[in-house]
Protein backbone atom coordinates (compact mmCIF):
# COMPACT_ATOMS: atom_id res chain seq x y z
CA UNK A 1 0.00 0.00 0.00
CA UNK A 2 1.61 3.33 -1.04
CA UNK A 3 0.82 6.21 1.58
CA UNK A 4 2.61 9.35 1.30
CA UNK A 5 1.45 12.51 2.62
CA UNK A 6 1.58 15.60 1.43
CA UNK A 7 3.61 17.87 3.23
CA UNK A 8 5.03 21.59 3.19
CA UNK A 9 2.13 23.21 2.55
CA UNK A 10 0.46 25.95 4.33
CA UNK A 11 -3.30 25.70 6.36
CA UNK A 12 -4.46 28.27 2.79
CA UNK A 13 -3.52 25.86 0.67
CA UNK A 14 -5.39 23.11 2.55
CA UNK A 15 -8.06 25.42 2.62
CA UNK A 16 -8.01 25.80 -1.41
CA UNK A 17 -7.89 22.35 -1.94
CA UNK A 18 -10.74 20.96 -0.05
CA UNK A 19 -12.60 23.88 -1.47
CA UNK A 20 -12.05 22.56 -4.69
CA UNK A 21 -12.91 19.10 -3.98
CA UNK A 22 -15.93 20.45 -2.70
CA UNK A 23 -17.12 22.16 -5.22
CA UNK A 24 -16.84 19.36 -7.85
CA UNK A 25 -18.26 16.75 -5.58
CA UNK A 26 -21.28 19.39 -4.99
CA UNK A 27 -20.68 19.66 -9.26
CA UNK A 28 -21.13 16.24 -9.41
CA UNK A 29 -24.01 16.25 -6.93
CA UNK A 30 -22.20 13.78 -4.65
CA UNK A 31 -22.48 13.85 -0.65
CA UNK A 32 -19.74 13.00 1.36
CA UNK A 33 -21.13 9.72 2.00
CA UNK A 34 -21.11 8.78 -1.54
CA UNK A 35 -18.18 10.15 -2.58
CA UNK A 36 -15.99 8.23 0.87
CA UNK A 37 -18.31 5.24 -0.48
CA UNK A 38 -16.33 5.67 -3.61
CA UNK A 39 -12.87 5.84 -2.90
CA UNK A 40 -12.81 4.02 0.38
CA UNK A 41 -13.24 6.18 2.89
CA UNK A 42 -15.33 7.44 6.25
CA UNK A 43 -17.05 10.61 5.39
CA UNK A 44 -15.79 12.06 8.28
CA UNK A 45 -12.25 11.64 6.86
CA UNK A 46 -13.81 13.81 3.47
CA UNK A 47 -15.46 16.25 5.32
CA UNK A 48 -12.00 16.92 7.71
CA UNK A 49 -10.12 17.45 3.83
CA UNK A 50 -12.62 19.92 2.42
CA UNK A 51 -12.58 21.82 5.37
CA UNK A 52 -9.00 22.17 4.92
CA UNK A 53 -8.45 20.62 8.27
CA UNK A 54 -6.64 17.69 7.26
CA UNK A 55 -4.33 16.20 3.82
CA UNK A 56 -5.33 13.20 1.88
CA UNK A 57 -2.52 10.79 1.57
CA UNK A 58 -1.33 11.12 -1.91
CA UNK A 59 -2.92 7.85 -2.90
CA UNK A 60 -6.19 8.90 -1.58
CA UNK A 61 -5.96 12.10 -2.32
CA UNK A 62 -5.61 10.27 -6.15
CA UNK A 63 -8.84 8.26 -5.69
CA UNK A 64 -10.36 11.63 -4.77
CA UNK A 65 -9.71 13.72 -7.80
CA UNK A 66 -10.06 10.44 -10.02
CA UNK A 67 -13.60 9.75 -8.67
CA UNK A 68 -14.68 13.81 -9.20
CA UNK A 69 -13.35 13.50 -12.80
CA UNK A 70 -10.40 16.32 -11.92
CA UNK A 71 -6.39 16.00 -12.56
CA UNK A 72 -3.39 16.31 -10.88
CA UNK A 73 -3.26 19.51 -12.80
CA UNK A 74 -6.55 20.86 -11.66
CA UNK A 75 -4.10 21.65 -8.14
CA UNK A 76 -1.53 22.97 -9.65
CA UNK A 77 -0.93 27.06 -8.38
CA UNK A 78 -1.45 28.59 -11.84
CA UNK A 79 -5.22 26.84 -11.17
CA UNK A 80 -5.54 26.87 -7.83
CA UNK A 81 -6.93 30.38 -6.10
CA UNK A 82 -9.77 30.92 -3.81
CA UNK A 83 -11.14 33.13 -6.48
CA UNK A 84 -11.36 30.92 -9.23
CA UNK A 85 -14.97 29.74 -8.80
CA UNK A 86 -16.32 30.99 -11.90
CA UNK A 87 -13.46 29.73 -14.12
CA UNK A 88 -14.34 26.27 -12.59
CA UNK A 89 -17.63 26.59 -13.21
CA UNK A 90 -17.07 27.28 -17.05
CA UNK A 91 -14.64 24.65 -17.35
CA UNK A 92 -16.41 22.34 -15.85
CA UNK A 93 -19.54 23.57 -18.93
CA UNK A 94 -17.46 23.35 -21.69
CA UNK A 95 -15.77 20.37 -20.72
CA UNK A 96 -19.26 18.47 -20.74
CA UNK A 97 -20.72 20.17 -23.72
CA UNK A 98 -21.26 18.72 -27.32
CA UNK A 99 -19.55 20.54 -29.85
CA UNK A 100 -22.34 22.12 -31.08
CA UNK A 101 -23.47 23.30 -27.94
CA UNK A 102 -19.89 25.01 -27.74
CA UNK A 103 -20.44 26.72 -31.42
CA UNK A 104 -23.81 28.27 -29.71
CA UNK A 105 -21.91 29.42 -26.71
CA UNK A 106 -18.74 30.64 -28.66
CA UNK A 107 -21.64 32.96 -31.12
CA UNK A 108 -23.23 34.45 -27.57
CA UNK A 109 -19.94 35.24 -26.01
CA UNK A 110 -18.77 36.95 -29.28
CA UNK A 111 -21.98 39.07 -29.86
CA UNK A 112 -21.82 39.88 -25.94
CA UNK A 113 -18.30 41.23 -26.53
CA UNK A 114 -18.78 43.00 -29.52
CA UNK A 115 -21.93 44.48 -27.78
CA UNK A 116 -19.57 45.37 -24.50
CA UNK A 117 -16.80 47.20 -27.06
CA UNK A 118 -19.72 49.67 -28.50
Amino acid sequence: MLIIVVTNMSYTNKKIIGSKIKQQRKRLGLTQFDLAEKVGLHEKQISRIESGLNYPTFENFVNIINALELNMSDFSPENVSENNELKDELFFIIKNSSVYELKMYLDVINAVKKNMKN
